[in-house]
């Protein structure tokens, strides 16, 4: 009996091994992935190439606009001389992105204010939905 009982220990530890390592792996992905997004965005500025509400283009509402991503989490949306500092997070496993402005930002920039679904990305621009009372969002990234 003494055999088998090691026989099968050693079984259950080569299985918790390999379920550590794949676990490990698995999270050393989704950091790489990570970190490749937060040094897209926080490099350089991005503009709003294209905004809908519902059917309705409001692009025009961005016209002047940059905005300025940081590893902090923070984002600055910067018009002309005048600044206004939010926040931003991404979830890599939902493939989405989170901004929010404060509620004394102009509401241009509140419109930001959701959780975007990412629907297509590369290292220079970003296009998202979200869907809000009025109906579906689109928003499109660009990098200057």
């Amino acid at each position: 009996m003494p055999f088998n009982f090691n026989k099968r220990m050693l079984r259950v530890m080569a299985f918790a091994c390999i379920v550590m390592l794949l676990f490990s792996c698995k999270k050393a992905i989704e950091q790489q992935q990570k970190n490749i997004i937060i040094d897209a965005m926080t490099n350089g500025r991005w503009y709003v190439e294209q905004y809908k509400e519902n059917t309705t283009d409001v692009t025009g509402d961005f016209f002047g606009y940059e905005f300025q991503f940081y590893e902090n989490g923070n984002v600055d949306g910067i018009k002309s001389t005048s600044t206004k500092r939010g926040v931003w997070s991404t979830d890599i496993s939902n493939y989405t992105i989170t901004a929010a402005f404060p509620a004394d930002a102009s509401d241009t920039l509140k419109r930001l204010n959701y959780t975007w679904k990412i629907t297509d990305s590369y290292l220079n621009y970003v296009e998202a939905k979200t869907t809000a009372a009025a109906g579906d969002n689109i928003l499109h990234l660009r990098k200057k």
